[in-house]
Parts: C-alpha cells; sequence; structure tokens
C-alpha cells in the first residue's frame, strides 16, 4: 500500500511545484491578470494559456487530466526525475480557487495561491493505474485511488497544513475496496474551513 499512500503527497507536490505563484486570494482585487490576457507565466517561465496545455494542466478551469509524467511538467517519463511506477498512472486532480488561482492579483505574474504562497481550499486527486506485483517485470495488477485533501492550518496531518479528509482505495490484489478514511464532515469539509 506504500504506492497508494506515496502518490497523494506526490500530485499534491506536483500542484504546489508547478506554478509556483504566491499572495492573496483574487476575489476583491478589480486589477487581477487573467489567462485569457496571455500575460502569465507557470514556475519555468513557461506562458499559461487557456484550456488544456501538453502536460495536461487547464487553469482556467482548475484541472489535471494526464499522468505524473505531466504533473511536474516535464515530459521525459519520469516523475521529477524518478520512475517509480507512477509515471504512466493516470492523474486527475481538481482544486478550488484558494488553492491555485486562475487570476494573478499581486503582480508578480504568475498564479495567485491562497495567502502568502500557502495553498488553501480543497484538492482532489483521482489515480488510476497499474503496477508489477510479483517483481517479473510486468505490470499485472490495477488500482485506483482517491482523495481529498483540505488545508486546516498548523497541525495538520499532511505536510504539517493540510489533512486527507476523504480516501478511496480499490486493488484487488491487495484487498483494498472502497472507504479506507472519511473525516465525519460533508462534501469537500466544514463550512468557512475547507470549501472555499
Amino acid at each position: 500500500m506504500k504506492l497508494r499512500v506515496l502518490a497523494v503527497p506526490v500530485a499534491l507536490a506536483a500542484i504546489v511545484v508547478a506554478v509556483g505563484g504566491a499572495g492573496a486570494s483574487p476575489a476583491a482585487a478589480p486589477s487581477c491578470t487573467t489567462i485569457q490576457q496571455g500575460e502569465l507565466t507557470d514556475a519555468f517561465g513557461n506562458p499559461i494559456r487557456m484550456g488544456y496545455d501538453q502536460f495536461g494542466y487547464n487553469y482556467q478551469a482548475h484541472t489535471f487530466v494526464g499522468t505524473y509524467d505531466g504533473a511536474d511538467r516535464v515530459l521525459d517519463g519520469t516523475y521529477y526525475g524518478a520512475n517509480g511506477g507512477l509515471a504512466d498512472d493516470h492523474l486527475v486532480m481538481k482544486w478550488s480557487d484558494d488553492w491555485l488561482s486562475n487570476m494573478d492579483c499581486d503582480g508578480d505574474g504568475k498564479l495567485d495561491r491562497g495567502v502568502g504562497g500557502v495553498s488553501l481550499g480543497w484538492l482532489v486527486n483521482q489515480v488510476s493505474g497499474d503496477y508489477d506485483s510479483d517483481g517479473n517485470g510486468t505490470q499485472d495488477a490495477h488500482y485506483t485511488h482517491f482523495v481529498k485533501i483540505v488545508y486546516v492550518g498548523p497541525g495538520g496531518s499532511l505536510w504539517g497544513q493540510y489533512n486527507i479528509i476523504l480516501e478511496l482505495t480499490n486493488d484487488p490484489l491487495r484487498s483494498l475496496h472502497g472507504l479506507q478514511y472519511k473525516v465525519a464532515a460533508p462534501g469537500l469539509g466544514l463550512r468557512n474551513q475547507w470549501i472555499h
């Protein structure tokens, strides 16, 4: 199960590193730069455009659809230089505006991220893939994994600021079926705390 547990933070790290923006929530700022204006860039200096890019990100729609290989914004058959079996696994991420905005309101030319560069709000990861269950070099087992991650502030169990509030895994070979973990809160969390 270690592979599945590692898949959650890896996906989160991908989205945190991918854009590198910081700043305040864009809700009240009338002079924000939008993706449509064509002036925003990612952390590598690549322009951010409308729709899906070659990696799988659609920042306007707060969505990623691709593989872990594309999630690190480098198409090289690895995930951040490692090929631990995740690079070709299918990944869908969706996030709230407080996690990563689709505007720049602090004037740094990057998409704004929560407050002071810390993502707030929520992120949802859905992963499906195959793995080598017996070490013979063939990917003979299939799994799916779904998590909801929310910002909770200092003291969170994930990177000290986030919690997983829902985790579902289906991996018949490892006898994992359905709900693995759930916080007793509706939807994406508590009103005024997690559903931003």
